[in-house]
């Protein structure tokens, strides 16, 4: 009788503990989703943002109207599913990084499949697997491992960042096996092809976006802060693995709490992604 009453305790114990770690992870996550920007670099940011602004207006955005222009959206496709296949690795790092083992398996078994049924990863057959594509980086890791984000930071040609975030880029690129192929210099063409490919077409597939943003802002770097931070915390929260409503709500709001800024109105169009 004693021996089952202390079972009964240690199950007790075990049940309210439970509870208390998924109320805490509900909270953190409501908390991240809700965070407000800090920007005390908010003059130099601007500053940033205005050269990145005339790089976009007259480099980057024509290269990518060229770019959607002469590629037919198949072969966009492709391309668009050959670097995704391509992140696999450092997603599979960065799963294992934030024990999330079941994850990494699920990444380094698309990673195998795509690029071998899946011809380099031009093709999808680990979708028909049932093997669900997602994405980490390594600030998203350092974001599960308590690292505070720090304040708001806009990058020359990179964009919005933060201290956090820039770290991960670098440890993301340092840590990437498949910057590791081939010799020194192969290694950093590889690298380059690879980091101004993923540009050009991830700005070709949101020219409308961007520029419906831009156009329906009474201040656009306000509307990028906003649109940015949310985007971030949605995906810190998501890595939380909490409640899917929370994350579900979140993802509602990315476009809902622009006011934050009182700047932002739109985006009124909806954008089509490759299946």
């Amino acid at each position: 009788m004693k021996s089952k009453l202390v079972l009964l305790f240690v199950l007790l114990s075990l049940s309210i503990s439970g509870c208390a770690s998924i109320t805490k992870d509900e909270v953190l996550a409501e908390n991240i989703a809700t965070q407000k920007v800090s920007d005390p670099l908010e003059p130099f940011n601007r500053m940033v943002f205005s050269f990145n602004n005339v790089f976009d207006k007259y480099a980057l955005r024509p290269v990518a109207i060229l770019y959607r222009g002469v590629l037919p959206e198949f072969a966009r496709n492709r391309i668009t599913y050959a670097l995704n296949n391509l992140s696999m690795p450092i997603t599979t790092i960065n799963n294992i990084l934030q024990f999330e083992f079941g994850k990494a398996g699920i990444s380094t078994a698309r990673f195998v499949i795509n690029s071998t049924i899946g011809i380099l990863g031009f093709f999808d057959p680990a979708a028909y697997f049932g093997l669900e594509a997602s994405s980490e980086d390594f600030g998203q890791t350092l974001a599960v491992w308590g690292i505070p984000k720090g304040p708001y930071l806009v990058l020359p040609l990179l964009g919005p960042s933060s201290p956090r975030d820039f770290t991960g880029l670098l440890s993301t690129s340092l840590l990437d096996p498949t910057y590791q192929i081939g010799n020194t210099a192969n290694r950093e063409l590889f690298r380059y092809y690879k980091m101004g490919t993923s540009t050009v077409n991830f700005r070709s597939e949101n020219i409308e976006l961007f520029d419906d943003l831009q156009n329906n802002s009474v201040d656009y770097y306000a509307a990028v802060r906003s649109f940015y931070n949310q985007s971030r915390n949605s995906q810190v929260s998501d890595n939380l693995e909490v409640s899917p409503s929370v994350n579900q709500d979140n993802l509602f709001n990315d476009f809902e709490e622009f006011d934050l800024d009182d700047t932002y109105i739109g985006p009124d169009i909806s954008i089509d992604y490759p299946e």
